[in-house]
């Protein structure tokens, strides 16, 4: 299976999804118009990797933004490790990083939390304007 990459732009964030690591990144802005276009290629991975994953998976995600339609695929990305892994009893980790003065990143998160079994991991940090 090949890792995915994606490079960033100033509206899409960088993705970085290796299985042989386990480690997924998503990093920077996810602002698209057309989500579907960003992030399908990310849940078909996602699709075959649950089906031969890593010991361990970690998933960093760390928007310094992201709009309702990104808002969508991440609860999509998250409920695909939940169901496909985490319930199944693999070890996945879920690093949610948010600037302090955001806070509805900071509600997306706990939002998640709630419908989960997932536990993610709330790390505040500071993004350069």
């Amino acid at each position: 299976m090949k890792a995915l990459s994606i490079s960033s732009t100033s509206i899409t964030p960088t993705i970085d999804f290796d299985q042989q690591t386990g480690e997924l990144s998503l990093k920077g802005r996810s602002l698209p118009e057309q989500a579907y276009g960003l992030y399908k290629p990310v849940i078909d991975w996602l699709e075959e990797y649950v089906q031969n994953p890593a010991d361990k998976t970690v998933l960093d995600i760390n928007l310094e933004y992201f709009n309702s339609s990104s808002n969508k695929y991440l609860l999509l990305i998250l409920k695909k490790l939940d169901d496909n892994l985490f319930k199944k009893g693999k070890d996945v980790i879920v690093n949610w990083y948010y600037d302090e003065d955001d806070e509805d990143s900071y509600d997306t998160a706990l939002e998640y939390n709630e419908v989960l079994d997932l536990d993610i991991k709330l790390i505040p940090q500071e993004y350069e304007d």
